[in-house]
C-alpha cells in the first residue's frame, strides 16, 4: 500500500489519445490497469527496484495525473514518456496517406501513440517471456511470475502489477522460474537480463540514440536474446520510433493479407518495405499494422 498520491495535469499535444481499451495497446498489456469507473488508467513506472504508481485520466483538454512515490513534475515526464507525447504523429500521417497499406489508419487510431515501458530491462522481460508463443500464453506466464514475486502495488485500492525486480529473480532462480511455465532457456536468459554486469547495457541511453542496426547488435549478445526479442525491447523500451519488427508473427500475418510480402518471404523483403515508405517510423508502422489486422480481423469474425 502507497501513501495518498501528488496531482497534477498536462495538456496533451493535438494529435494524442488516451487508450480506452487494452487492444489499443499492442500486442501486451504490460503493467497497466483500467480502472473500473471510467477511462482512468493505472501504470507502474520509475526503476525496477523503486518502482511507484501513475494514474492518468482526460478531463476535458487536459489529462489529470496522479502519482503514489513521485512527485509532480516526474510525474508529467512519465506520462509524456508512457505515451510517447513528444512524437512527431503529423509526420507518420504524411507517410500513411501515401502508401496503401496503412491508408486511412490516420483515421481508424488517431491520436494512437506507442505505448512505452519504464525501461529496457522490462520490455526484455516481456519479450523473453514472449518468444514463441502466442499473446495468450504469454500473458498467462506473466501473471504467474508477478504473482510468485508479489510484483503488485496498490493504490487507491487497485492492484497494479509491477515488474520483478532484478534481484528478486535471481532469488527465485532457474527452478523457480520454470516453476511459472518458462521453459530452460528462458529462465536461464531472464537470469541474464537479470545479472548486475548486466544493468550497464540495459540502463545506456545511447541504445535510443545510435543506429538501430547497432543497438540490436548490442542487445543480441545477451544470452536467449535474438533479433525479434531485441526490436521488442527497443520499440517499447527506449522511445525510438525507427524499429520495423519484421520478423513477428502478426506483422506477416498483416503484410501477406495485405498483399504486401508473403509469409514465406524472407525478413528483409518486409524490412525493405517499411524502410522504402516508413523511413524512420518503422516502430508506428508495426503498431498500425498490428492495429489494421486485429481490428480487420475481428470485424470479419464478427
Amino acid at each position: 500500500m502507497v501513501s495518498a498520491p501528488t496531482h497534477t495535469s498536462i495538456e496533451p499535444p493535438p494529435l494524442a489519445s488516451l487508450p480506452a481499451e487494452r487492444a489499443q495497446l499492442e500486442y501486451s498489456s504490460r503493467s497497466l490497469v483500467f480502472a473500473h469507473d471510467g477511462t482512468r488508467l493505472l501504470r507502474a513506472w520509475g526503476p525496477p527496484e523503486r518502482p511507484w504508481v501513475l494514474a492518468v485520466e482526460p478531463r476535458g483538454r487536459r489529462w489529470s495525473i496522479d502519482a503514489w512515490g513521485a512527485g509532480p513534475r516526474e510525474a508529467r515526464v512519465a506520462v509524456r514518456a508512457l505515451f510517447s507525447l513528444g512524437h512527431s504523429l503529423a509526420s507518420f500521417y504524411r507517410l500513411t496517406r501515401r502508401e496503401a497499406v496503412l491508408a486511412g489508419t490516420e483515421r481508424r487510431f488517431r491520436g494512437l501513440r506507442l505505448p512505452r515501458d519504464a525501461s529496457v530491462y522490462e520490455s526484455l522481460l516481456h519479450a523473453v517471456i514472449g518468444q514463441q508463443l502466442s499473446v495468450h500464453a504469454a500473458l498467462s506466464i506473466q501473471r504467474r511470475l508477478f504473482e510468485k514475486t508479489c510484483s503488485v502495488i496498490v493504490a487507491d485500492g487497485i492492484e497494479v502489477p509491477s515488474v520483478p525486480p532484478p534481484t528478486t529473480l535471481r532469488a527465485l532462480g532457474e527452478e523457480g522460474l520454470r516453476s511459472t511455465g518458462l521453459s530452460g532457456a528462458k529462465s536461464r536468459a531472464i537470469l541474464g537480463l537479470a545479472a548486475p554486469a548486466t544493468r550497464p547495457l540495459l540502463d545506456d541511453p545511447a541504445l535510443a540514440r545510435i543506429p538501430p542496426e547497432q543497438a540490436i547488435e548490442r542487445l543480441v549478445e545477451l544470452r536467449g536474446v535474438g533479433r525479434w526479442t531485441a526490436e521488442n525491447a527497443l520499440l517499447r523500451g527506449t522511445g525510438r520510433t525507427d524499429v520495423f519488427v519484421a520478423g513477428d508473427l502478426g506483422i506477416r500475418v498483416a503484410l501477406a493479407e495485405y498483399g504486401v510480402v508473403p509469409r514465406g518471404a524472407a525478413e528483409e523483403e518486409a524490412r525493405v518495405w517499411a524502410d522504402r515508405w516508413y523511413p524512420g517510423w518503422g516502430s508506428y508502422a508495426t503498431l498500425y499494422l498490428w492495429r489494421r489486422l486485429v481490428e480487420d480481423q475481428s470485424a470479419s469474425a464478427g
